[in-house]
């Protein structure tokens, strides 16, 4: 049995994340000056400076984006992953990816894993195989982050839903062509960099990385509200999602708070 929707905490969610979204590129904050970029870039940057690294980071246009080179990749692959899995229609979908695909698509996972490794041991001035390089990271991120949407989609659904379908959301070698192709070339416009595709990837990282933190509470609020199996339409999950946004908001302001105090007080750089 589904939740019967609820349309007034519909309006309300849809309310409340039309103020978020206009508080960040509307909100006038004062960047620092020494801030290569405009005011929205810098609320996006300051938005997710506790839950990422934002070192080796990448220019594009004269302007930074918000996210390092790494995680760009990760979350705007990741974001063009589940979009590519409404647009097949396959968003409902509880099946995992067959053992082949899956062992296939672990294998970037391991390459970002060892040029993660790697540059972090150049990070801290030890003996490293290479000398890193922003596009690798960002080539290896975007690899590997394309993946998550086959496995994290089933998850979501095979727990929550109660009508979803029994097919994989990926299954054949053109999906994996698809997943990577999409990957590669998001990968190669964050590198080569043209200047109007700034905000673009800006946009579709930062939302990734946010996205990924608001889903994942939404989750877990959801299974503590006892949503389990029990959903028919995303709008039933209104309610948690609310929730889950009040906890994504505390977790993103205090994570930014205390890194930026830590930097102000000279603990890190």
């Amino acid at each position: 049995m589904s939740f019967s929707p609820r349309p007034a905490l519909q309006y309300i969610a849809i309310g409340v994340y039309v103020v978020l979204l206009a508080g960040v590129f509307l909100f006038p904050s004062v960047p620092l000056p020494s801030w290569p970029g405009s005011t929205v870039s810098w609320n996006m940057y300051s938005t997710v400076h506790g839950v990422c690294a934002q070192v080796h980071n990448t220019m594009i246009g004269g302007m930074q984006l918000p996210l390092c080179a790494r995680n760009t990749g990760i979350y705007g692959a990741m974001t063009i992953s589940l979009l590519a899995t409404w647009a097949l229609g396959r968003i409902r979908t509880f099946a995992f990816p067959p053992l082949w695909m899956t062992i296939i698509l672990i294998i970037p996972v391991i390459f970002l894993a060892i040029d993660g490794i790697n540059s972090m041991l150049v990070d801290l001035d030890m003996h490293a195989l290479y000398t890193p390089h922003n596009e690798l990271r960002t080539l290896t991120g975007a690899m590997a982050g394309i993946a998550i949407a086959p496995f994290f989609v089933p998850l979501f659904n095979k727990v929550l839903r109660c009508n979803g379908k029994a097919t994989p959301v990926m299954a054949t070698a053109t999906d994996l062509v698809v997943l990577w192709g999409l990957a590669f070339c998001f990968s190669m416009l964050v590198i080569i960099g043209p200047s109007w595709s700034y905000w673009p990837i800006a946009i579709i990282s930062w939302l990734g990385i946010v996205g990924v933190l608001l889903i994942s509470n939404s989750f877990a609020v959801a299974v503590a509200f006892g949503y389990d199996q029990r959903v028919a339409h995303l709008r039933e999950l209104a309610a948690p999602v609310l929730v889950a946004t009040a906890i994504t908001i505390a977790e993103l302001g205090l994570m930014s708070w205390l890194r930026f105090g830590f930097e102000i007080n000279g603990f890190f750089q």
